[in-house]
């Protein structure tokens, strides 16, 4: 075996487990131990992060992160990469904010300059366009570890009214800019979505005996889920400008039926809790969305009309 593919061999392994001794690894490479010290000290200085113990319990170790061996790209899978990194950098947080960076960086640093080159006319020609926030987001690394944990958190959460909530993340995700977190709330006794920027604290519970089994839920199943038991019909229709609007709505683009002139009728259903959201979405379309039921929902927003027109009558 050539010395680059033993390299390449040896960081498999050593990825492989969590601990291991110099003469393990040199049988396995069949190797002598002197070949195998020198192998381990090129990796080394490869920045794989190997940490070595004596004694006779003693062996090398990776510290942090494990490392990749090398991978060969196309150019099109180049090009994909390079600008599915590009495509969150308008997001102000991410939970992986510094290694996202570090890694594109790197990944722009090793191309041919042909193809530096081309990325570069490509980012005068391509843009994956995020509607940027400045909300700070401070608990999303938090949320993400306890979603991946499955633990019972406890949050202090900021929204019309301030409180403290027990829930266990279920995930999180990001719709336009923001970012949310699906969990299911104790307080409640059911799943609530919770804007992430609206959490300004997370802790871990010192009592994790109501976790409850999440396994076999994934967060993409929950993004606008609603459920029979706790429904509301909605029907709306939209005048041509309307459709136009809607469709940028990712919970509403799908259920539009289109008419031959171009408006269009909503037809799905929505959970009891969305009332006070839809309301304010809706209205903001003036004459272009006309909300025909649920009658919970056009009861918000004449409300709502009424606020507005105390609060501009002279």
């Amino acid at each position: 075996m050539h010395k680059a593919q033993r390299l390449i061999h040896l960081i498999m392994k050593v990825n492989e487990r969590k601990k291991f001794t110099l003469q393990e690894m040199a049988d396995e490479c069949g190797v002598s131990r002197r070949t195998m010290m020198r192998d381990l000290m090129e990796l080394s200085e490869l920045g794989v992060p190997l940490y070595s113990e004596v004694g006779p319990n003693g062996g090398y170790r990776v510290l942090r992160d494990k490392v990749l061996p090398p991978i060969s790209f196309t150019e099109s899978e180049a090009l994909a990469l390079f600008f599915a990194g590009q495509s969150l950098r308008n997001y102000k947080a991410l939970p992986f904010n510094n290694e996202a960076e570090a890694a594109l960086d790197k990944f722009l640093h090793y191309l041919s300059s042909e193809l530096k080159q081309k990325i570069f006319h490509l980012r005068q020609r391509l843009l994956f366009s995020v509607a940027p926030h400045e909300l700070e987001t401070p608990c999303l690394q938090s949320l993400l570890d306890a979603a991946l944990e499955q633990q019972v958190i406890t949050i202090f959460y900021e929204a019309s009214s301030s409180s403290e909530r027990m829930i266990q993340p279920l995930g999180i995700y990001t719709i336009n800019g923001l970012w949310y977190c699906q969990a299911y709330c104790f307080l409640a006794n059911d799943y609530r979505t919770f804007r992430i920027d609206r959490v300004k604290s997370v802790s871990v519970s010192d009592d994790q005996s109501m976790r409850i089994d999440l396994s076999h839920q994934h967060i993409e199943d929950w993004i606008m889920h609603t459920e029979e038991e706790d429904t509301l019909e909605l029907e709306v229709h939209l005048t041509a400008e309307g459709v136009l609007r809607c469709q940028s709505e990712l919970w509403l683009a799908k259920s539009i039926q289109l008419q031959a002139d171009g408006s269009g009728i909503i037809m799905t259903t929505m959970k009891q809790s969305w009332v006070s959201w839809a309301a304010k979405l809706f209205l903001g379309f003036g004459t272009d969305a006309h909300v025909i039921r649920p009658i919970e929902l056009r009861q918000h927003i004449q409300s709502q009309l009424i606020g507005l027109n105390k609060q501009y009558s002279v």
